[in-house]
């Protein structure tokens, strides 16, 4: 029988951890015509929330946009009216309007053996920008557009997009758009700065960890339909450890059905082995980024490992504010009522690392 967990993907299905408040929440957000800003931590599931949403959207058109990749603004224009097409019927459907549907005076080719479209547009011809933006308007019904990683849009330098974006968005008639970015501190200086275009554009809506029921239920589900019995307090063990964390959930539990198949039954112990293999394969990134890090960003994050105020710490008030301010945007750590380091695994792994 295959693993029943799976991580480091995009899931869908009986293989989603459900959100079923979240997607609630978000479903009603976008029903009344209200646009949103969806904000998290890398790997918390943020993605796959997205694609599950799109799928309980029977009545939209669905539009699914990803600049993690997108550096350049052709590059941009190219993927959005790739996918804003996509979602009307796909290219081919168009290939004898494309020159009507897009009007500029730079270049547009399609090439008919690969239906890939190319856009070549002077970055001062805001004209030609914006008419490739106003795509969506010539299609009738109502279009969801979801722009993944936006905070990769900061990358694209050659024209200030994010401005034309907002100017022409704020026009659209019947479409919502869906934000979504993992680096937080970027997300919030785009959407939270009054300062800024997108600001109040959308609802800010922060994505938390995964709460201890819906997991609970989740797991034990999937131990059980596998034909292997989990004993009691084993998943509270599996919680505590991560956190409700979507990505380290999956992956700890990932490793639990492999170390237990055989015999059937995954036991307390069993987590910390299991464990181990979890922070074995984050080892090298973890490292890597922790020869990246000042000398008080270290002993700072040291401290918050043990649970301890930064503060605790043998260096001044202002290095340990300027530490954890370069920590927090680099999304390690944040604050609520205290400060806390985003990434459990991560705390473990600190706990046991002395160089």
């Amino acid at each position: 029988m295959d693993n029943p967990f799976k991580f480091g993907m995009v899931v869908r299905g009986s293989d989603f951890c459900d959100r079923e408040k979240e997607m609630a929440e978000l479903i009603q957000i976008i029903k009344s015509g209200m646009s949103v800003t969806l904000i998290s931590p890398r790997r918390y599931g943020k993605t796959s929330l997205i694609i599950n949403l799109l799928d309980r959207l029977d009545e939209y058109k669905k539009v699914y946009i990803d600049l993690m990749s997108i550096v350049s603004l052709n590059a941009f224009l190219e993927k959005y009216s790739s996918e804003i097409f996509k979602s009307v019927g796909g290219l081919k459907k168009f290939i004898n309007k494309l020159n009507k549907m897009i009007k500029i005076s730079g270049k547009v080719n399609l090439d008919i053996g690969t239906l890939k479209l190319s856009i070549d547009v002077d970055p001062k011809a805001t004209d030609d920008v914006e008419s490739i933006i106003d795509l969506p308007t010539k299609f009738d019904g109502k279009f969801v557009i979801v722009i993944d990683e936006f905070q990769e849009i900061m990358n694209i330098t050659e024209i200030d997009l994010v401005s034309i974006l907002r100017k022409k968005f704020q026009f659209f008639q019947n479409t919502v758009f869906i934000f979504s970015g993992s680096k937080r501190s970027i997300m919030r200086e785009i959407f939270a700065n009054p300062a800024k275009p997108f600001y109040r554009f959308s609802q800010i809506y922060e994505l938390e960890n995964l709460g201890m029921e819906e997991s609970k239920k989740f797991v034990i589900d999937k131990f059980i339909s596998s034909g292997v019995e989990i004993e009691n307090g084993t998943f509270e063990k599996i919680y505590e450890i991560t956190n409700g964390h979507a990505y380290y959930l999956q992956a700890l539990s990932y490793h639990l059905w492999f170390l237990t198949k055989d015999k059937k039954k995954v036991e307390k112990a069993d987590v910390d082995v299991a464990l181990k293999k979890v922070i074995f394969a984050e080892k090298t990134a973890f490292e890597s980024l922790w020869d990246e890090l000042t000398p008080n960003q270290k002993k700072v994050l040291k401290a918050l490992a043990y649970n301890l105020s930064p503060y605790s710490v043998k260096i001044s008030p202002g290095s340990v504010n300027r530490s954890l301010e370069g920590l927090k945007k680099m999304d390690l750590t944040d604050k609520n009522d205290e400060f806390k380091i985003t990434d459990p695994i991560f705390k473990v792994w600190l706990k046991s690392y002395e160089k």
